[in-house]
């Protein structure tokens, strides 16, 4: 081989590791002000003891709150200290992870392509189904060193709780009351560009434990395989849930329920899989705990 042309083919291999060395250092860079930024967001829950399902019968009217079976089996449990993200996911999130790990976006749905720009912006809670909400995590945990998942229903509704007292709605003062704590239809519509969809985090008053979004603003993923009679047969220390499941549960706000739909202790459940063809449906959540 001649000099000049070797000279040349060093020179390109050079410059393509340079670049791949700068497009490392920029992704380790993504990844670390992720973590930092995760882990600051992070709300510090003192474990403890408390009745979980529908307390109505202990307070007020002595009135069941719900008319849902699955929550009536008022049952003790006790938990241990956690950490619980004070926002959703966001798409900001999401996508420095699915650029690190090379996934793709997930697709929005052919009827929300004319708002696809207000659906997918940075504060927008991401909409992931069960195993990518886990996955990242998981990810986010094993990149801060920390034991990371998707909360647990208990963690779920003790959090809202505001640690376990009769809290009915995960809001500031206790209350639903759309427009002050929680969009009303009109700003949800401004926020999003449409009804039925979620809109951007952090834009009413926190739970008294600093928790944003816990209701109005869409569902979140448990790690919980869901049982309409698990309440029945719930372990008392740290419940996980059911061995196996068709169904994961989901806690939040599922939209066309209004006040019913959003109280702490309304129970869902969603197959896992949901918009597993790469499209995937608004409102459906993640937020991540550490676990001590």
């Amino acid at each position: 081989m001649k000099l000049p042309v070797l000279i040349t083919l060093i020179s390109l291999i050079t410059s393509s590791c340079d670049n791949n060395s700068g497009l490392d250092i920029r992704k380790q860079k993504s990844q670390q002000e992720l973590v930092n930024r995760s882990i600051e967001n992070m709300v510090s829950v003192k474990g403890g003891n408390f009745r979980m399902g529908d307390f109505g019968p202990l307070v007020g009217d002595e009135l069941p709150l719900t008319t849902e079976p699955d929550n009536k089996v008022l049952h003790d449990v006790t938990l241990s200290d956690f950490s619980i993200s004070k926002y959703k996911v966001t798409w900001r999130d999401y996508d420095i992870y699915a650029k690190i790990k090379h996934l793709d976006k997930p697709e929005v749905p052919y009827g929300y392509k004319d708002h696809k720009d207000k659906v997918q912006t940075a504060d927008m809670p991401a909409a992931l189904n069960w195993q990518q909400a886990r996955d990242y995590c998981q990810w986010l945990g094993k990149s801060a060193n920390k034991e990371m998942d998707l909360p647990t229903e208990a963690q779920w509704e003790y959090a809202a709780r505001d640690g376990g007292k009769f809290v009915i709605y995960a809001t500031d003062n206790g209350k639903f009351e759309r427009g002050r704590n929680l969009a009303s239809v009109e700003q949800g519509v401004e926020m999003s560009g449409m009804r039925s969809m979620n809109y951007p985090v952090g834009k009413f008053p926190p739970t008294p434990l600093r928790l944003y979004d816990m209701a109005g603003n869409g569902v979140d993923w448990m790690i919980d395989w869901y049982a309409p009679d698990y309440y029945a047969k719930s372990t008392k220390k740290n419940p996980q849930g059911p061995v196996k499941g068709e169904k994961k549960v989901v806690r939040g706000f599922q939209n066309g329920g209004g006040a019913f739909a959003n109280q702490t202790v309304f129970r869902q459940s969603r197959k896992p899989d949901v918009g597993k063809s790469g499209v995937l449906i608004p409102y459906y959540n993640a937020r991540c705990v550490i676990n001590h």
